[in-house]
């Protein structure tokens, strides 16, 4: 496990889930922004596990190869998922922003970041 940014992409709320009752994200090209993340290394049989629970199969999100850069500047492919008919932005449940903080905060994303999170998350109501 690595952390690491994609360049010229953003992290956005762009999909009204049923699971969550609110809006969840996908990364969308964006000049000049970052989306912060870990990159794990993950076996072929896990990653057709993840499409299944990413909705691959049934179109919600695809698959994409990208180029992330780790926190000590090496360059690494990756796999995301991206949303497939990005729409919104929705507004998130304070359970799904509660978890994008979480996961924030135990794999020490940029304060930033974490900040940006929390200020959103006391602004909801659900």
């Amino acid at each position: 496990m690595k952390r690491a940014v994609l360049l010229d992409f953003e992290v956005q709320f762009n999909f009204l889930s049923k699971t969550y009752g609110g809006g969840v994200t996908g990364v969308e090209p964006a000049p000049g922004e970052k989306a912060l993340g870990v990159i794990y290394e993950v076996s072929p049989d896990e990653l057709k596990k993840l499409d299944i629970v990413e909705g691959v199969p049934m179109g919600i999100y695809y698959r994409q190869t990208v180029t992330v850069i780790d926190e000590n500047g090496k360059e690494h492919q990756a796999e995301t998922y991206r949303t497939s008919d990005p729409k919104g932005p929705f507004t998130p449940t304070k359970r799904y922003l509660g978890l994008m903080i979480k996961g924030a905060k135990e794999h020490c994303l940029d304060p930033d970041y974490i900040k940006e999170l929390e200020t959103l998350y006391a602004t909801l109501k659900k």
